[in-house]
């Protein structure tokens, strides 16, 4: 099935509707996939697949997890909670975090950045491509994105 949805390269300008956005989320088996992406936040859909995780890491912006199907364990700053359809988790600048699908289904789940995190097209096929991507410098949010990333 292909994916119908295009993501924006380009400063938004207008209002972007996604439709039922666990269906999307759904209708992509990507590791990883950027839907929109604003100067000041991006919208990401990603399928952890059964027995996989989104590996331990730690950012330098905030991120808002919003899970659509599936179960998994969620572990920030050495807490963890179980989380699973319905569920948001709000992972702060700088934590230690990881989610790991503890469920017999894959893992689909919306993540909002704010500012973005990934190049504004990005889609990782993997969490292994998407790791070397990133330690490559291959997968920076765009210069226009990049403002709250600047320090005062």
């Amino acid at each position: 099935m292909a994916f119908h949805y295009k993501p924006n390269t380009e400063p938004p300008t207008e209002m972007r509707v996604f439709k039922n956005l666990t269906k999307v989320a759904s209708e992509s088996a990507k590791f990883r996939r950027v839907l929109w992406t604003g100067r000041n936040s991006q919208l990401v859909i990603m399928t952890i697949p059964v027995g996989g995780e989104i590996g331990q890491e730690i950012h330098t912006v905030d991120q808002h997890l919003s899970f659509h199907s599936g179960t998994a364990k969620a572990v920030v700053n050495g807490k963890t909670e179980h989380v699973g359809p319905g569920d948001v988790v709000i992972v702060p600048a700088g934590a230690e975090h990881n989610f790991i699908n503890t469920g017999q289904t894959p893992l689909i789940l919306t993540t909002v950045y704010a500012p973005a995190e990934h190049k504004a097209d990005t889609v990782h096929e993997t969490r292994e491509e998407g790791e070397r991507l990133e330690e490559e410098g291959k997968d920076e949010p765009p210069e226009w994105a990049q403002d709250l990333h600047k320090k005062a």
